[in-house]
């Protein structure tokens, strides 16, 4: 089943009979703050994140269910302990720097505050915590133009191949590689954001700019990591993740890079693998938004369409 059904299975099921001070069904609003979620872990998130402080589910229950981990732990910083400080509650959450746990905060406090006119005190409360998690959020969504690293000991290596989360978190596990960052590339708009190129409303791909030293590790070594850990053979995404920003390309910098990436692709050609990557000139790169940088480091999961299979 899929994780976003097991969610909102688990949320009605624990919710159920729960009414709020207004008399209305608890799980209205879990299921507000789900669908207001870009991502599926967030909708995800949303869909739970009153469910562990609210019923009997503990997180190893939602683990045993089949929920990521990454949203799990989200999850934890999205608990309020009885006790605990509110704005000390929330400035938890912000210092966390989780994305999943920032945006699904966020939400939260747009749908509390808006339904919550009838009781000033706690209208007054979330729009406090509402604006800090607002300037958070706005903090970390700033889009940078990549500048190529003066060390003459470091190369660079642009790749796309789906989801970045996953493209950076495996990149950034190769020996020899000094540093990734997940981006936009391959339009002609200037800084793209996130829901831009998710919504389609530019011409950019996600990808991961890496740079490493090649003393250590050969750019051949990184193009042969890239084709091992998606299929190239899909035209129209990467895995479940469909749609243009998704497609599979290797964006050279000199000829050699290109020569080299044809090479590689030509050994899986050889092999009888179909290889439909775009090999492509590279163009500016936009370094995306801070919440999206080593997704997978803060989050504590694991890539789920990024898994290494070795081809050669």
């Amino acid at each position: 089943m899929n994780p976003i059904d097991i969610a909102l299975r688990i949320a009605t099921t624990a919710h159920a009979g729960q009414l709020d001070r207004d008399g209305h069904p608890v799980i209205l609003h879990p299921l507000a703050v789900g669908l207001m979620g870009k991502t599926d872990e967030e909708k995800i998130a949303g869909f739970l994140h009153d469910v562990v402080e609210d019923t009997d589910y503990t997180f190893d229950d939602l683990l045993r269910a089949g929920i990521p981990v990454g949203v799990v732990n989200a999850l934890r910083l999205l608990m309020h302990e009885p006790g605990t400080d509110y704005d000390a509650y929330v400035q938890a959450i912000i210092d966390s720097g989780n994305p999943i746990a920032l945006q699904v905060k966020y939400n939260d406090l747009q749908h509390n505050f808006a339904r919550r006119k009838a009781y000033p005190d706690l209208q007054a409360k979330h729009g406090k915590a509402l604006e800090r998690v607002k300037a958070a959020i706005e903090e970390y969504s700033k889009v940078e133009l990549y500048h190529a690293s003066s060390d003459e000991n470091v190369e660079v290596g642009i790749f796309a191949c789906g989801c970045f989360w996953g493209t950076q978190h495996q990149f950034a596990k190769q020996k020899g590689v000094k540093r990734t960052l997940a981006g936009y590339t391959g339009g002609e708009e200037a800084f793209p954001s996130y829901a831009d190129v998710r919504d389609h409303k530019t011409h950019h791909v996600e990808a991961v700019i890496v740079e490493f030293d090649p003393t250590v590790v050969s750019y051949e070594s990184l193009c042969k990591l890239f084709f091992e850990i998606h299929d190239p053979a899909q035209t129209d995404g990467v895995g479940t993740d469909i749609g243009s920003q998704y497609r599979s390309c290797i964006f050279y910098r000199n000829e050699p890079q290109r020569q080299v990436a044809e090479y590689v692709m030509q050994l899986l050609r050889d092999k009888g693998d179909e290889v439909n990557t775009l090999l492509l000139p590279e163009s500016q790169f936009y370094i995306s938004e801070a919440y999206h940088q080593r997704y997978y480091d803060k989050t504590g999961g694991e890539p789920y369409c990024h898994i290494r299979r070795r081809k050669f």
